[in-house]
């Protein structure tokens, strides 16, 4: 799936994701336990959907990859032949020094990915149609704030009911963008296995429809919980 293609698909579902979360704020009941996980739940799904827009190509992957060991290698002689420790010295230097700075790569890996993911997405979606509700900026901006103009007499469950909607479309709209970046080539379950394994914009977005599922079950426990006690 072209790049361009796939942050357009993204950025539409991160705004029916934060159009969803307003219907949260709007329905009231933001302290109740349900409400408040579907809102935690948002958030960390629009963290990992930006982080998934936001991992760089392969190649810039493997050459980063290549520079962080070839840096600790090659410190690592240094160090060894300072001390005197020789071939071995070099293999036990580099042996404790390489895995530790292939995590601290992986660790700063992150809000690089954050922040190119923002503003991929918010590119795709200044190419878009506005819509009334803005993308927000981030996880921070995904807080539920009531509607206060679109208030109107519908009664939370209504309300509730819509935002369960529109989250299920979204999850439709994540799933089919997931299945042709991962191609149709792999769509047999062993090769989707690998995908998730070997692709990690396919593993990021498996992992935002993880949260998106839990988002969703958690608003339709609230409403049974309102269709049991209306009061």
């Amino acid at each position: 799936m072209a790049g361009s293609a796939l942050y357009a698909e993204l950025a539409a579902v991160r705004t029916t994701a934060a159009d969803a979360l307003a219907g949260i704020g709007a329905a009231g009941d933001t302290g109740q336990v349900w409400v408040r996980s579907a809102c935690a739940r948002l958030a960390a799904f629009d963290s990992t959907l930006t982080e998934a827009a936001g991992v760089l190509p392969a190649p810039v992957r493997v050459i980063t990859v290549s520079l962080v060991t070839f840096l600790v290698v090659f410190g690592s002689a240094a160090l060894a032949g300072a001390t005197g420790l020789g071939s071995a010295g070099v293999l036990a230097v580099t042996g404790a020094a390489l895995p530790a700075a292939l995590g601290l790569s992986l660790w700063a890996a992150r809000p690089v990915r954050s922040t190119v993911g923002r503003r991929r997405l918010a590119r795709a979606a200044r190419s878009r149609p506005p819509t009334s509700v803005p993308i927000p900026d981030g996880p921070a901006s995904m807080s539920p704030a009531p509607s206060g103009a679109e208030a109107d007499s519908a009664s939370p469950a209504e309300r509730l009911t819509t935002v369960a909607d529109e989250l299920s479309r979204a999850r439709v709209r994540l799933v089919s963008a997931a299945m042709r970046q991962a191609g149709s080539a792999n769509w047999t379950v062993p090769r989707l296995r690998r995908s998730l394994r070997t692709d990690p914009v396919v593993g990021r977005l498996a992992a935002a429809d993880q949260l998106l599922c839990q988002a969703i079950d958690c608003v339709e426990r609230h409403l049974d919980d309102l269709r049991k006690d209306p009061a």
